[in-house]
């Protein structure tokens, strides 16, 4: 008996060792995850000019999209000078965090505890290196954090009712305490035993165990473990009263001793059946699956699925993540228990579907999850991908909180001929899904260099466009309006370029639609209303020939009475008569009719001509005419394109439509323009049906200043 309880004995504290094992393990693994966070907005353009404003800038921009357990996070370049993203400019020398020697052999450091202007309470700090050409440390990129996060974390480790939890740094302060008063200090009390939980007694080993008495004078078997990488100490006390209840015999009569010895066996089998079975379901499970779903946790999946990869190097796999969009406004709004029940769901729909093909399948952080399948054909896959996502949609629709999944997928070729990690195809997959971001009709992305190459441009538009206006890198292009009654010229379109110092000159689909979605296209808008005027005036005043300019009116601005105001007081620095400015509104603006009459009516009153541009190419286009009162109608060019058969000649259906369209015009009393005229056929069709002007590259493409002036003299005689 005793000698099967000294066995029990040994097997308890081997399974303590490993839980405590499997916890080090877990804070390692969120330690990585804020570290992966903090690398999802490093921008290998912006980082690598070392622009420590523009860097600044780009944090700031990003502070939102930050994950809520970062206090800070800030950039420190060479000179040991930090960048924050709360606008602060901080000299850090001196801060463990900005050595160089700790980046040698890892890609991120863990700071000790240290305390922050910017925190009531003591932080930490976790470092990204940067590095140029030569190796040499060109930058860190790092976030802050209050040391409560660890305690969040800790505080999951359910063992039993009495708990006692202990979290080092590699100086002996705590981030994690029963008692909270000892948080950021370094506590070592009188009593002998008591001292085995500072790191200057254990900062010698890896694990061990200590047998102690904790601050309410109960006796605990402390078992400590250290955190991969940071070197912090994770140590749990396991009260030994908990242990004790498998000793426990009664002395009474010899008979009793034996029945009672019989019934103690009994129960310590029990025992250690049940205290095996609970440390393998809170340690080893957990390492392995997810509580919540029972799927694989993302640590095993990358495990296996790394596997899966060395084993089988000429086959294809696809990698898929997918997640809930606006899942923090349902968490928020509907509640914990809710939005967990709607993460199991999507679990069992995902499991499903992914079982048949005999995939791996894991949940990671929040509501995310990743596949992996072997796939034969790139094709079929996606086919097979589009058909389930159907099969999906259908399902969710039944459930009670209406929810819409979306998703990344990445391919691994075995043509590639590299060896390619899990975590790289999560990272590929993830970029993928990000570039979805509030599109509504895409559920999916799919990953390839152009993708990255799109978004990389994007980037650098976005971080250069302000610098680019102030330095004049954009500049203005005529496009010429002829009259087709005679061939002469009686205007012009300004149309806006840019030319970048960087990678020269930039086509205005590469940047136009981007600035109309991140609203730069206002300030564009009226660089460009600036830059005709002074053309205008300058012309005026050397006794120039000139011609009407039409300018363009963005969709982004939709306050007629701040656009007017902003409008006119720029007109008005330069003396220039209205008639030679036309205004082209849009169509497809944001603005509903009503405004665009508004804004009509206003443009009239100073005496401005008003087109109104693209037309032909919203959905309303015939009712558009009786209720906005535009002077002019511009058809899109696409409008032209559309009627044109294989021969290059506009269709007859086509001919009759427009010749249709062009009289209802001119019986409202609009002047008409057609966009995009390249043939002589389109020329002459457009003169049978009275169209009234033409502009496009059968007359003229955009031109410079100065080649707009002759062109002027050349065609207005």
């Amino acid at each position: 008996m005793n000698k099967a309880l000294y066995s029990a004995e040994k097997k308890y504290f081997e399974c303590c060792s490993e839980t405590v094992e499997g916890y080090s393990e877990a804070l390692y693994f969120y330690l990585e995850n804020y570290h992966t966070a903090l690398k999802s907005i490093y921008d290998p353009l912006l980082f690598s000019t070392g622009d420590t404003a523009r860097i600044q800038d780009w944090l700031i921009k990003n502070k939102p999209y930050m994950p809520e357990d970062f206090a800070a996070y800030f950039y420190v370049d060479e000179k040991k000078t930090g960048y924050f993203s709360n606008g602060n400019i901080v000299g850090l020398e001196g801060r463990n965090y900005v050595d160089k020697s700790n980046y040698i052999d890892s890609d991120f450091f863990v700071s000790n505890i240290m305390y922050s202007k910017l925190s009531s309470s003591p932080v930490f700090v976790i470092g990204i290196p940067y590095f140029d050409d030569n190796h040499s440390l060109k930058g860190i990129l790092c976030a802050v954090f209050k040391i409560e996060v660890m305690q969040k974390i800790t505080d999951a480790i359910t063992l039993s009712e009495k708990k006692y939890v202990y979290l080092q740094d590699r100086t002996g302060r705590f981030l994690v305490h029963p008692d909270k008063s000892y948080l950021g200090e370094v506590f070592i009390p009188d009593d002998e035993h008591y001292k085995a939980i500072s790191s200057e007694f254990i900062s010698s080993q890896i694990q061990g165990k200590i047998e102690t008495v904790n601050e309410n004078d109960e006796v605990v078997n402390l078992i400590y473990n250290r955190v991969k990488l940071c070197e912090w100490i994770l140590a749990i006390a396991f009260p030994k009263v908990e242990l004790e209840q498998i000793y426990r015999q009664q002395n009474s009569t010899k008979v009793t001793i034996i029945l009672i010895s019989v019934l103690s066996l009994g129960i310590f089998v029990f025992l250690e059946m049940s205290l095996l079975n609970y440390f393998y379901k809170n340690q080893l499970v957990n390492a392995v699956y997810d509580p919540l779903t029972n799927l694989y946790s993302r640590q095993f999946f990358e495990k296996i699925a790394d596997r899966h990869l060395k084993k089988n190097p000429r086959v294809k796999f696809m990698l898929i993540e997918a997640d809930i969009r606006g899942f923090k406004f349902i968490n928020q709004n509907y509640g914990e228990e809710n939005a967990d029940k709607m993460i199991f769901y999507l679990s069992t729909l995902l499991n499903k579907a992914v079982q048949s093909y005999k995939g791996l399948i894991c949940r990671g952080y929040a509501d995310h999850f990743y596949i992996m399948l072997e796939v034969h054909n790139v094709y079929k896959a996606m086919s097979m991908f589009k058909k389930k996502l159907e099969q999906l949609n259908d399902l969710i629709k039944a459930y009670e909180i209406p929810f819409f999944p979306k998703f990344g997928i990445t391919f691994f070729r075995p043509e590639q001929k590299r060896n390619v990690s899990v975590k790289e195809l999560i990272g590929q997959a993830s970029f993928a899904k990000s570039t979805i971001k509030d599109n509504m009709i895409l559920p999916y992305a799919i990953y390839n260099s152009r993708l990255l190459d799109k978004v990389n441009e994007e980037h650098y538009i976005e971080a250069t466009m302000e610098k680019a206006l102030e330095n004049g890198e954009f500049f203005v292009m005529y496009q010429p309006k002829i009259l087709l009654a005679d061939d002469k010229i009686v205007g012009g379109e300004a149309l806006v370029r840019w030319k970048t110092n960087d990678i020269g000159l930039l086509t205005p689909d590469k940047f136009i639609p981007l600035f109309e979605k991140n609203g730069f296209i206002t300030k564009l808008d009226f660089y460009v209303y600036e830059q005709v005027f002074k053309f205008i005036s300058r012309q005026l005043k050397e006794n120039q020939p000139i011609v009407p300019i039409s300018v363009n009116m963005s969709r982004n601005h939709n306050k007629p009475d701040k656009f007017m105001h902003d409008f006119m007081e720029l007109f008005n620095k330069y003396n220039i008569p209205p008639e030679y400015i036309q205004v082209e509104i849009i169509e497809r603006s944001v603005m509903d009719s009503k405004t665009l009459c508004e804004i009509t009516d206003r443009l009239h009153e100073k005496g401005f001509s008003v087109a109104m541009d693209d037309f032909g190419s919203g959905e309303s286009s015939l009712n558009m005419l009786t209720k906005v009162p535009v002077d002019v109608l511009k058809f899109d060019r696409y409008f032209l394109l559309s009627t044109m058969n294989e021969k290059g000649a506009v269709d007859e259906k086509s001919a009759r439509f427009m010749s249709s369209l062009i009289e209802l015009s001119r019986n409202l009393e609009k002047q008409t323009v057609f966009e995009g005229v390249e043939t002589e056929e389109q020329r002459d069709f457009l003169k049978k049906i009275r169209c009234d002007q033409v502009q496009g590259y059968f007359y003229s493409k955009p031109l410079l200043e100065n080649e707009f002036l002759e062109f002027i003299e050349k065609h207005s005689n």
